[in-house]
C-alpha cells in the first residue's frame, strides 16, 4: 500500500473540510482552476523564471524571463495586473545581495509514521552574513498591511514550519522564511455608461453664429457659421468665436458643448489607458501591493507546530469525511463541490467529475 503524502496544501484542505479532502485526495477529483488560483500558478511560474536566472547570474535577464512568463493568462486585463507586480517586484528586490542555492525543489520527510512534502518556491543565502532562508510567494487578493491579521496568522502557519523542517532535511541550516506578498489588483477596466442611463451637461451656444447660451431661448447651438453679404451674393463664413463649432468656448479657448457628466463614459477602457491608471496606483502606494516580512521558528515553537500536523493526519485517518457548512461559501464563491455534496450530482460521472493526480504541483507524488 502506498503511503499517503501530505503537503501544506493537502494538510490546509483537510482542516478545511473533511468531506472536501475526501473529494480532493482520497477521490483525487480534479476541478479547473478559479481565475485567481491561475493568476497565482502564473505568478509563480514567472517568479521560478526570474530565480531561475538570478541562479546562473544572468541579472539581466531576469525580468525578461518573468514577463514571457505572463502570455499564459487569457485575460488581456490580468496580464497588465501580472507584468506591473512583476516590474514592480524586480524594482523593489531585484538588487537584493543573495546567492540563490535552489529554486523549486522538492522535499520528503518522516514525521513519525507520516510522510510530509512540498516544493520550496527557493532557497537563498545573504551574502552580508551567510544565512540561509526559505524563500515564498503568495499571490493574494485579501488585505496584507503588516501587523494585519494575514500577517499575525503566519506565527502558527504549518506552510512555513514544514518548508524549514523540509529545508532542513535538504541539509540547509535555515534561519527562517522570506515570506512575500503580492497583492493581486482588485482594479477592473472602466465600462462605457449604458445609453439609456448617460447624462451630459446643457453646453452653452454661441451667439455669434445663432445660438444661445440660455436665457428665455434656453440653450441653442449655433450653426458654426453667418452669412455675409458680398455686393448680390451672400456667403458663409465660419464663426472665428466657437471654431465653426456653435459652441461657445470657455476660458480655456474650449467649445463648450454638451459633454457626459465627469462620471460617465461613452467608451470602454481601453488595455493601454487601463495600464497607465494602474500604474500611477501602484507607483504612488507600493507598499500596498508588495509585502516582505521574515518568519522564524524557536526551537520550542516547532514540536508544538509538528504535533498540530500528525493530531490533523490523525482526523484524516479515521476515514471521516464529513460536510462542513461553514465552508461552502468562500469568498462570495460557492464550492466546486458543492453539488455533489448536495445531492444534485453523482460522484461516479467520471466526465463531470474528472479524476487525476493528488498533487499535481509535484513531480513524484
Amino acid at each position: 500500500m502506498t503511503t499517503p503524502l501530505y503537503t501544506a496544501s493537502r494538510l490546509r484542505v483537510l482542516r478545511q473540510c473533511l468531506r472536501l479532502h475526501y473529494y480532493r485526495y482520497e477521490l483525487g477529483i480534479i476541478v479547473p482552476q478559479t481565475e485567481e488560483a491561475r493568476f497565482g500558478t502564473v505568478g509563480h511560474a514567472a517568479l521560478e523564471a526570474y530565480l531561475r536566472c538570478w541562479q546562473t547570474g544572468d541579472l539581466d535577464a531576469r525580468l525578461d524571463a518573468a514577463l514571457a512568463a505572463v502570455d499564459e493568462l487569457p485575460d488581456a486585463f490580468d496580464r497588465v495586473k501580472l507584468r506591473l507586480l512583476l516590474v514592480a517586484y524586480h524594482e523593489r528586490w531585484g538588487a537584493e545581495d543573495w546567492d540563490i542555492l535552489a529554486v523549486e525543489v522538492e522535499f520528503r520527510y518522516q514525521l513519525g509514521d507520516h510522510l510530509l512534502g512540498g516544493k520550496i518556491d527557493a532557497i537563498i543565502r545573504q551574502r552580508t552574513d551567510g544565512r540561509v532562508y526559505v524563500l515564498e510567494h503568495k499571490f493574494t487578493g485579501v488585505e496584507t498591511s503588516l501587523g494585519g491579521a494575514y500577517w499575525e496568522k503566519l506565527t502558527i502557519d504549518t506552510q512555513v514550519s514544514i518548508y524549514i523542517d523540509g529545508a532542513t532535511m535538504l541539509g540547509y541550516e535555515v534561519a527562517g522564511c522570506i515570506y512575500d506578498v503580492l497583492k493581486r489588483p482588485g482594479h477592473e477596466p472602466l465600462r462605457a455608461t449604458p445609453p439609456d442611463r448617460r447624462e451630459y451637461t446643457k453646453g452653452k451656444g454661441c451667439r455669434r453664429c445663432g445660438g444661445s447660451a440660455g436665457g428665455k431661448d434656453g440653450i441653442v447651438q449655433g450653426r458654426g457659421s453667418y452669412s455675409v453679404v458680398f455686393g448680390a451674393e451672400v456667403k458663409e463664413v465660419p464663426c472665428g468665436e466657437c471654431d465653426g463649432t456653435g459652441w461657445k468656448k470657455n476660458k480655456d479657448g474650449v467649445p463648450e458643448a454638451p459633454r457626459l457628466h465627469a462620471n460617465q463614459r461613452d467608451s470602454d477602457e481601453t488595455v493601454e489607458v487601463f495600464e497607465e491608471r494602474l500604474l500611477g496606483v501602484i507607483a504612488e502606494s507600493p507598499d500596498s501591493w508588495l509585502q516582505r516580512s521574515i518568519v522564524v521558528r524557536l526551537e520550542h515553537e516547532l514540536p508544538e507546530m509538528r504535533q498540530d500536523v500528525v493530531d490533523s493526519i490523525a482526523i484524516a485517518e479515521l476515514g471521516i469525511a464529513v460536510r462542513n457548512p461553514e465552508s461552502c461559501s468562500r469568498f462570495g464563491r460557492l464550492c466546486e463541490f458543492f453539488p455533489l455534496c448536495s445531492g444534485r450530482s453523482d460522484v461516479e460521472n467520471r466526465e463531470q467529475w474528472p479524476r487525476g493526480r493528488a498533487h499535481p504541483e509535484l513531480a513524484h507524488a
